[in-house]
This record gives structure tokens, C-alpha cells and sequence, in this order.
């Protein structure tokens, strides 16, 4: 049963200030406030918050690692994997929207320029926000700050008739004009609610809207903004329901509705709400070709590229960037202006191999090109632009830095705050771009390195010294000797030549093929096997929503063979993925 919680307390605290109307809504509201306020609906309510994945955490503050950390002996090589290593079933679940999901979701519904004030944050889960939204609710104290979110965004809707024209499907002047305040409220809500409402749904808002209208110094618009602030607190707004319905044409196996597809295909594709047009074909998302043909369309629309955005800041771990702490008596040249600047520039990297000039994706890992603005073209050592903005630039052939490892955002968010942090930038590389786990040092490891070393040791030098111990070597030197190829460019990313008075040795391996230097690792990461399936799953379980189980292997292996026999177009991945049975059913083979 969907969850109105919210949805009843949005009634109370809109009406508090209308006594007359309190106890006509009143009585809405007791039907309504029976159920648990949690995020999980349909099949899987009776089930864990966490169910079937890991527990979800706050985004981390990169600034706070104690250091490298020590590692058990075993595994001695890391463990590649797509698929979560259970029998666990995939189940349906409720989605609260992420915090950018809400924003855009709101841009969408009330303008452009609405004011968003903040909201309840982000939680990761399988490395994407997308997973732990399937997985967390709405916080006791995020009640309010949705309320507050929502009262702000209204009260500006409100206060200009030009935006209320440009939102509303009309505009009722009078209590008496019923038939303007439905069209209004129910075309409103089919766009808030990704589904058409359904009359009791038109009514119950029409009908709180007229009753407030109806009061002492009230007015019709009063009692819409209302209505309006109600319709974006409901739990319908807040969470992307998408439960699923039994399929009889494909064996009883539940099959995402026509309504849901639409919701999918907009969180995936845009990172928003369905625009009318995607409503609108609702009916022909029930097979692979209809979902193809609407997935084409909104690939095209400018919207795309903020999804692209939000998967590529989750991809890249870009909340390592934001909690970055450099010492500025280290790195005084580090500023927030720069911070912005590299994520912008890893951001329009990969927009660029993915719209701009479609390519191979795996081709980021060596590329030579990529955009910059003044500020982070002096801090690459490139010649001032001469221009405003930023641009593409082409590093010379013979500069180190190549490649998406090579940019600041991932340099500086993988470092400490006075220095590089190898054992980090291994691990990262592991995860992100080859999907291989590095575990945990046990209970009994301490994670930190030994205190009284020499201060003039390198890195490398104390990195190497953790590894003769025992208890540490064996995870250390699956991620150490991938980190250290990163070693000429310092905790912000600046090339260097030179550590604690030694030249820098950034010579490493990776399983079994020897580099020196970021341009060969890039080589041997384009060129490792695993680093396209790899890739496939990420996008997969940030789509789904959830960690891939078993029952997702053959799917995924196919998904993988077509990205490599497509020339690993990242474009056609998306529409793949979103035309998969994985996408489109709760479960995608049968048992």
C-alpha cells in the first residue's frame, strides 16, 4: 500500500491557519495515515530497509581517512564482479527521489528559476545515489525540510502571474470555478505523479483548494498554491513508485506498467520527471521497440546530458572532490574556483565522448583531449586561452598528462590533505573502473601507517616498507602498485618531477602488465578485459536502481558483447540497457 504519511501531514500543516477548513480536510486525512512512513512498497514491504544490498551511508567527507590502511594477506589477486555473489532475487521498491531528482523535478513542474532550498541528502549504496534512494526514507527532520522546500517553492509560483500562466494549464479566479482548478490540478499532477491521477486523487486536492478559498480574507489562488504545495509533499512526488504488476504473457513475472516504463525511462534518461510527450506514449513502453523508440527521442533532448552528469558524479566519486580538504601551506594555489572547475572539466570529458563526438567510451582512459577553463589550463601548465569559459584543448604529445585519470577531480579528491594518497587512487581504479573488490583490513590491522617514519621517506618508500608486513601485503599490493603509477601528480594534481627531494618513480603494474607512468596505465585499463563489462554494470545498477544479483548475469554478458561489438559507444549502451528485460521487468529471467 503506498505510504501517505507525508501526504496527511502536508494536509494538517497547509490548513492550520484556516480553522474552518481544518475539519473538512480532517477527514481525508484519518483514511489516510494508517500505513509506516518507510521506502520500501509492493512485494518487498515486509523486508529490510537494506535488503539485498549494502547498508547505505552518507556521502563521505574525503578529508577524514586516517591514511592508506592495512590489508589481510588474502585475497592475493582481487575478485571481479558484475553481479552481487548470492542467490539473492531482484524486488520491487519504492524510489525517493535524490536531491537532483527533486531539483529538476521541480524546475520541471513549477519553472526554471524556482528557488530549491535543501532537503534530506543523498545516501550511496553500491556506489550510486540512485541504489540508496531504493533504500532510505524520508527522515523525521526531513518531513520539514521537504515542507519548508515545498512552501518556498510555491510562495514563488504564487507571487507572479506570469509564472503561475506559464505552470498552470489554467488559472481559476473563483471557488466557483471548479472545472479550471481540475484541469489545472490534474494536469499538474499526472507530470508531479508521473501517472495520471485519479479522481479521487483531482478531487481531494480540488476540494482542499475550494475550501480554503472559501474562508475569511482567503482568495481561489490561496487556496491552489495549497493544493499545489500539497501535491509536491505527497509521498506520489517524492518517491518514484514502481512496483510492477504480474505479466500472464511472460510466464506471471513482473512486468514495470506502461506508466512506470515512463518514470524508468525519465530518472534514467533525464534525471527527472516525464515530460507529456513520454506520458503521452505510456501505451507503447509494454514492449523493448516502444521503449526504443522513446529512449531515441530523449537522448536527443538537452535533458540527457544532466543524467549523464549525475551518473558520471557518482561513477567518478565525485563527493571525494567535494569534501577535499588540501592544506593550504601545502597546496596554496588550490582554490574553491579550481575545485569547480575540475569537476566541470571531468564532466564535459565525458559529455563530450558521449554527445559531443560520439566515441569509445574506453577511449578516456588515453585521450589527449579534453576542456578547460584560465584557471585550470595555468594549473595544467597550458597556455593562457584567451577567451572566456571553457574550452577543448589538446595536450602536446609529449605532456604526462593524459587521459580521465590524469584530471584534477579524481587527483585531488583521491588524496590527502598535505599529501597523494596511492593506496586510494588503487583501490579507486579497482572499483570504479574495473569492478574488482579490495576487502577490508580485518578487525585486528591497524589502519594507519607507522607513526615514526622518517620524514624524508617518499610515499612509495613507506608504501613498500607496509608491505613487507605480513598482515598488510596482500590487499596492499593489489591497489599500491596501480596508485603509485599516479605518483607525478600531487594531492591537487599539479605535475611534479620531484618528492621529498627524490625523482618521482611512478613505475607500477597491473595484473601482470608493467607501466611507467599514467599514459601506459591508461593503455593497460583501456585494454584490460574487464574494464568494459565493467562499465556495463556500473550503468546497469545505477538504471535499475540495484546491485546486479545472478539471476542479471546472462543479461549483463550480453549487454557487455554488444558494447564491444558496437565499438563501446556509451549511447547505445543507454539505449540497450533501457530496452533490457532487466529494465523493464522486476525480475529479468524467469526462475
Amino acid at each position: 500500500m503506498l505510504n501517505h504519511c507525508a501526504e496527511s501531514g502536508s494536509f494538517y500543516r497547509m490548513t492550520r491557519t484556516t480553522a474552518g477548513a481544518i475539519a473538512l480536510v480532517s477527514a481525508m486525512v484519518t483514511s489516510l495515515a494508517t500505513s509506516a512512513c518507510t521506502g520500501i512498497a509492493g512485494p518487498s514491504a515486509g523486508a529490510s530497509a537494506a535488503g539485498g544490498g549494502q547498508a547505505a551511508t552518507p556521502l563521505p567527507n574525503a578529508g577524514s581517512d586516517a591514511g592508506p590502511g592495512g590489508m589481510p594477506t588474502t585475497p592475493t589477486t582481487p575478485t571481479t564482479t558484475t553481479t552481487t555473489p548470492s542467490g539473492d532475487q531482484p524486488i520491487a521498491r519504492m524510489h525517493r527521489l535524490t536531491t537532483s531528482q527533486y531539483a529538476n523535478s521541480l524546475r520541471d513542474l513549477l519553472g526554471a528559476d524556482v528557488p530549491v532550498d535543501a532537503v534530506d541528502p543523498d545516501f550511496l549504496d553500491d556506489g550510486f545515489v540512485n541504489v540508496g534512494a531504493s533504500t532510505v526514507s524520508v527522515s523525521p527532520s526531513g518531513g520539514g525540510l521537504y515542507e519548508a522546500a515545498a512552501t518556498a517553492a510555491t510562495t514563488w509560483l504564487f507571487s507572479d502571474p506570469a509564472r503561475l500562466k506559464a505552470a498552470l494549464a489554467c488559472v481559476p479566479q473563483a471557488a466557483t470555478d471548479t472545472a479550471c482548478a481540475q484541469q489545472a490540478l490534474a494536469t499538474l499532477g499526472r507530470r508531479a505523479y508521473r501517472r495520471p491521477l485519479t479522481d479521487e486523487e483531482t478531487n481531494r486536492l480540488v476540494t482542499l483548494a475550494t475550501a480554503i478559498a472559501g474562508q475569511a480574507g482567503s482568495s481561489m489562488l490561496i487556496g491552489m498554491r495549497h493544493a499545489v504545495n500539497m501535491l509536491i509533499q505527497s509521498p506520489n512526488f517524492l518517491y518514484r513508485v514502481e512496483l510492477g504488476a504480474a505479466s500472464p504473457a511472460d510466464g506471471g513475472r513482473l512486468k514495470y506498467t506502461s506508466f512506470e516504463m515512463a518514470s524508468r525511462l525519465a530518472s534514467t534518461l533525464w534525471n527527472t520527471l516525464p515530460d507529456g510527450a513520454l506520458l503521452d506514449a505510456a501505451d507503447t513502453l509494454t514492449n523493448a521497440d516502444g521503449v526504443s523508440a522513446q529512449a531515441k527521442r530523449m537522448l536527443a533532448d538537452p535533458k540527457a546530458h544532466q543524467a549523464l552528469t549525475a551518473f558520471v558524479d557518482d561513477l567518478y566519486a565525485l563527493h571525494f572532490l567535494h569534501g577535499a580538504m588540501p592544506d593550504p601551506t601545502v597546496y596554496p594555489g588550490f582554490t574553491e574556483t579550481l575545485r569547480q572547475a575540475m569537476q566541470t572539466e571531468l564532466e564535459m570529458r565525458v559529455d563530450d565522448a558521449v554527445f559531443g563526438s560520439p566515441s569509445d567510451f574506453l577511449s578516456l582512459f588515453d585521450s589527449k583531449t579534453t576542456f578547460v577553463n584560465d584557471e585550470l589550463a595555468k594549473h595544467y601548465g597550458l597556455p593562457a586561452l584567451g577567451g572566456s569559459g571553457f574550452q577543448r584543448v589538446t595536450f602536446p604529445a609529449d605532456s604526462p598528462r593524459v587521459g580521465i585519470l590524469g584530471s584534477g577531480a579524481l587527483l585531488t579528491g583521491m588524496a590527502l590533505p598535505e599529501r597523494t594518497f596511492p593506496t586510494r587512487r588503487g583501490k579507486f581504479i579497482r572499483d570504479a573502473m574495473l569492478c574488482q573488490i579490495v576487502p577490508p583490513p580485518p578487525s585486528n590491522v591497524m589502519a594507519q601507517l607507522p607513526p615514526n617514519r622518517n620524514p624524508n621517506d617518499t610515499i612509495r618508500k613507506i608504501l613498500t616498507d607496509h608491505r613487507a608486513s605480513p598482515a598488510c601485503a596482500g590487499c596492499h599490493a593489489l591497489m599500491d602498485p596501480i596508485g603509485l603509477g599516479l605518483e607525478a601528480f600531487d594531492g591537487v594534481g599539479k605535475y611534479r618531477t620531484m618528492d621529498k627531494g627524490q625523482p618521482i618513480d611512478a613505475t607500477g603494474n597491473l595484473d601482470g602488465v608493467p607501466f611507467n607512468g599514467l599514459a601506459e596505465l591508461g593503455k593497460a585499463l583501456r585494454n584490460a578485459p574487464v574494464a568494459g563489462p565493467c562499465l556495463v554494470s556500473k550503468l546497469y545498477t545505477q538504471a535499475l536502481g540495484r546491485a546486479p544479483v545472478e539471476r542479471d548475469a546472462l543479461l549483463l554478458d550480453a549487454l557487455a558483447t554488444r558494447f564491444a561489438a558496437g565499438g563501446n559507444r556509451f549511447d547505445q549502451l543507454l539505449l540497450d540497457v533501457v530496452a533490457s528485460d532487466g529494465f523493464r521487468f522486476v525480475e529479468p529471467t524467469a526462475p
